[in-house]
């Protein structure tokens, strides 16, 4: 029996093809990369140090991690010297870079000296930042003011082809990052992993780590029509391919989520996934069999079914739509324009903040609160091996070691005194509430606005742009005009972020005298004023607060509103005398020659005399504002 099947083993092999020498761990071509940054660091340093040695004993390498420690910029804080995790992250880099490139394995002796001494020596020596991330999380009430915001009190101008879909597009990933604890660069496209830099660095090597296919396309997802607890209901599965280290897993090690359609308990709409999904699905004609969203939930209700059958249908997506991503940059949103590229995790995490400031809170709202939040309710509730697989995780020691709050869960005086507890004040503590302020400045008050306009680097900064807009009314070359055009827009920014560095400044420091909101708050957003020429984003901001399903009526229309907000190119709706005419407006003016964003501001913040439409501000001392039925990229002069 031993030598069963021997027999058929007489192929040879060349020996020769094969070698004694020992394979290290696999690595990716992007993390390489990362070491050879390092190596060339270490590189320059010994060329600005002859005395020092390599590889590097004791003395060099303290030399070496204090060199980069003064030179490397921080991210936290003030953006000064980098933090200890941040220099111990780039001592892991340098010796993994060593071993892999030169062949040397830094003894365990050195390598634990300097990995001490970074702590303690480093620090003191070079001043390393101490700052560390937010713990907070954000909770379901957190997600309610900033649902609430979004789409009951934002006046927020998106850009695009489609610019009310990013509005769309913003809260469905917000709740996916809420309901499966994904990371930024699993659903949206990880700035670590572009596609740029994967073609310019790696020759078209590790094909898969392309940044187009990286982020959550509709092949990751399978809607199905499926018998729950006896109720036919819709059922969305998401696939987290691209979880951290997806490349070295087994399809089965990667989490799944699944998404329905009503829920237990009756909730508001803006919490329901599919009321976001199912809409940008469908204007994107991503159902093979359907046409609208009404047409899937007319088939839910019609479907005929026995009580034995549980997934009783699936809704295919067209196989041309499978490898685009759900969630794309701004001017990709029409589904013909799609290059295979998604929204990017930083653009995201930059426009969730924003969202958050808008709502009130002094500090940044960020993906990874949503994870938090999502993991600490999960460890109460299941067990470590379901919300390991929850998380994405290996190592049962990193929710407790990166994503547990500080704040002790147990309820210390009435543990001790043997009462019953109370829960709801750690909750709270546990989420973002604490740095929320209602009436939060949006923008510097009047005399702090005239103080940074005088302030000398300001002016320098208006300086430049006024020089350069003259230079580039005098050129001919389209290359050399957009060489000053990005001038143009580095001195934009830099003053955006100049006042909005001053704005945080000032809004720290803005008195809580009374959380008391004064008049009706809807009243007090420029949203309020101009609702009335936006008609699905007005009846949205009445019915996607309001508990409901999706097939209930108000669902109904809900889902059909989003569909037309993720097709229309305007925010506005036409008054009928005012639509355009064979392409021009109706003063005869080409419609591309009208900058529709700059005609939608001047619009909306002007008062027309003869509106059609007209309401008093609230009591807050704003003047009567009127508002006209007009149609989007109308020249105000035609008005």
């Amino acid at each position: 029996m031993a030598g069963r099947g021997v027999s058929t083993f007489d192929q040879t092999i060349n020996l020769d093809d094969h070698d004694n020498s020992e394979l290290t761990r696999a690595v990716l071509p992007r993390t390489e990369g990362k070491y050879d940054r390092a190596l060339c660091r270490f590189d320059k340093f010994l060329a600005l140090h002859p005395t020092a040695v390599s590889p590097p004993d004791i003395r060099s390498y303290k030399g070496f991690l204090e060199f980069v420690a003064k030179n490397m910029k921080g991210r936290l804080g003030s953006k000064g010297p980098p933090t200890v995790e941040t220099v111990d992250g780039f001592r892991r880099d340098f010796e993994a870079g060593l071993l892999l490139r030169r062949g040397y394995n830094m003894p365990e002796t050195i390598s634990t000296t300097v990995r001490e001494w970074i702590k303690q020596g480093l620090k003191e020596k070079v001043g390393l930042c101490e700052e560390e991330m937010d713990k907070d999380g954000l909770s379901p009430n957190d997600l309610t003011i900033l649902m609430t915001q979004l789409w009951c009190r934002d006046f927020k101008e998106y850009r695009g082809t489609c610019p009310d879909r990013t509005r769309v597009q913003l809260s469905a990933a917000i709740l996916i990052y809420c309901f499966t604890s994904a990371r930024s660069g699993e659903v949206h496209e990880s700035t670590a992993r572009r596609d740029l830099s994967r073609k310019e660095k790696h020759e078209g090597e590790d094909e898969d780590i392309g940044a187009h296919a990286i982020a959550a396309c509709y092949k990751h997802f399978i809607l199905t029509i499926e018998l729950v607890d006896g109720v036919r209901m819709l059922v969305l599965t998401y696939s987290r391919v691209y979880v951290k280290g997806y490349w070295k897993k087994k399809r089965w090690e990667l989490p799944i989520h699944a998404f329905y359609e009503i829920y237990r308990e009756e909730l508001p709409l803006f919490f329901n996934f599919l009321m976001f999904f199912i809409p940008m699905a469908s204007a994107d004609r991503a159902f093979r069999d359907y046409e609208s969203a009404q047409e899937i939930l007319d088939t839910v209700e019609s479907i005929a079914c026995g009580p034995e059958e549980k997934v009783i249908t699936t809704i295919e997506f067209k196989p041309e739509v499978l490898d685009v991503p759900v969630f794309r940059p701004y001017d990709e949103q029409d589904i013909k324009l799609s290059t295979g590229r998604s929204r990017g995790a930083d653009a995201f995490g930059k426009e969730f903040a924003e969202l958050g400031h808008r709502s009130g809170y002094t500090r940044n709202v960020t993906g990874r609160a949503c994870r938090r939040w999502a993991l600490m309710e999960a460890d109460k509730n299941h067990s470590v091996t379901a919300r390991m697989k929850y998380a994405g995780h290996i190592r049962q020691d990193t929710f407790g070691r990166s994503y547990a709050h500080p704040l002790s869960e147990v309820d210390g005086p009435a543990t001790y005194l043997g009462v019953s507890t109370r829960h709801e004040h750690i909750q709270n503590r546990r989420s973002m509430g604490m740095y929320r302020h209602p009436q939060l400045w949006q923008s510097l008050p009047a005399k702090a606005e005239f103080e940074f306009q005088e302030r000398s680097d300001i002016i320098s900064l208006d300086n430049s742009m006024q020089q350069l807009s003259k230079q580039l009314l005098g050129l001919q070359s389209p290359e050399e005009k957009r060489q000053i055009q990005l001038q143009q827009h580095r001195i934009y920014n830099q003053k955006q972020s100049l006042y909005s560095e001053e704005l945080r400044r000032i809004q720290k420091a803005q008195p809580r005298r009374s959380t008391t909101q004064v008049g009706t708050i809807h009243e007090q957003t420029f949203f309020h004023y101009v609702r009335r020429v936006m008609p699905e984003r007005d009846r949205l901001a009445q019915i996607l607060p309001l508990s409901g399903t999706l097939r209930s009526d108000t669902g109904r229309e809900a889902l059909k509103a989003l569909e037309v907000l993720c097709t229309r190119e305007s925010s506005v709706a036409y008054r009928s005398g005012m639509r355009p005419v064979n392409g021009k407006c109706v003063c005869g003016m080409p419609m591309q020659s009208i900058g529709y964003p700059k005609w939608e501001k001047t619009v909306m913040q002007n008062i027309a005399s003869s509106a059609t439409y007209g309401f008093k501000a609230s009591r807050n001392g704003l003047i009567t504002v009127s508002v006209i039925w007009i149609g989007q990229r109308t020249c105000f002069g035609a008005i």
